[in-house]
């Protein structure tokens, strides 16, 4: 049984210390991805694992993501998340769920980190199934019944380099998703790949675009903070979930690796 402890009244969780997740059986897998889809964030402590030891326990997650860059250092199906005293800034700085733009965007992310700044660099997560309940229920209603174009953009989609982003499809999604293994509703827009609602004009998407990008950035109550110690793993559901990477440790190092679960299409409310 994977004992955890509650991050906030509302979502996150945290792992009992002891439980050794590359000792995982099947069934505590299946668990931990259920855990996972109910509260949206894990955090699991001091988890010593190699890069390689960390790709072959995310495989027994789901089906991964491809590197964008095949490496020789950084095993396949991982991705490399580093800043230090050479960087302007760090991926991931704003709200954003990972990917979105894919056909069957991420289900699960395993980040672990392996080098952490001595103070800063945390990760904000933010529960978009509360942001949507907090919305009135004619904007409940309305946004059940459109769909939103979510654009490729970002380094990490060149896929192993073979493709330009003009040349990589976008997705088109239902802008409330439901999640299946919970029948959970979220709101599923984010300010990172989102750029148009299907069947709106421009001026039009453009102002409820700017609402709901509002409306997210606004939802301190809905936010936890995850403080990352070395060989911490924090696995999070991009359904229902978005994060923030805060770049304040400058000019400190920050070194660790991401997997990403290819998810299903997503389903509308």
């Amino acid at each position: 049984m994977l004992n955890n402890q509650p991050l906030s009244p509302h979502f996150g969780a945290e792992l009992d210390a002891g439980i050794e997740l590359l000792h995982c059986s099947d069934e505590a897998i299946e668990a931990l991805k259920l855990l996972v889809a109910k509260e949206g964030v894990l955090v699991a402590r001091n988890q010593s694992m190699t890069p390689a030891e960390q790709a072959a326990f995310a495989a027994r997650l789901g089906e991964l993501f491809p590197s964008p860059k095949p490496s020789e250092t950084v095993p396949e199906g991982l991705i490399q998340i580093k800043a230090d005293e050479r960087s302007k800034g760090a991926a991931g700085t704003a709200w954003h769920t990972d990917v979105s733009s894919e056909a069957r965007p991420p289900s699960i992310s395993m980040l672990r980190m392996e080098v952490v700044p001595p103070v800063g660099g945390d990760t904000l997560f933010m529960d978009m199934r509360q942001v949507f309940s907090n919305l009135s229920a004619k904007m409940q209603d309305l946004l059940k019944q459109l769909s939103a174009r979510h654009d490729p953009v970002g380094h990490y989609l060149y896929l192993s380099g073979q493709k330009a982003l003009h040349e990589l499809p976008s997705g088109h999604h239902p802008i409330v998703r439901q999640i299946p293994e919970t029948g959970d509703v979220a709101l599923y827009v984010n300010e990172g790949f989102t750029r148009g609602i299907d069947g709106l004009a421009e001026s039009e998407s453009k102002f409820l675009l700017r609402f709901l990008f509002d409306t997210i950035r606004a939802s301190v109550p809905a936010q936890i903070r995850v403080k990352w110690q070395p060989d911490t793993i924090v696995f999070w559901d991009n359904r229902l979930v978005q994060h923030h990477a805060v770049f304040d440790y400058f000019p400190h190092r920050r070194l660790g690796y991401r997997a990403t679960v290819r998810g299903e299409a997503p389903i509308a409310a």
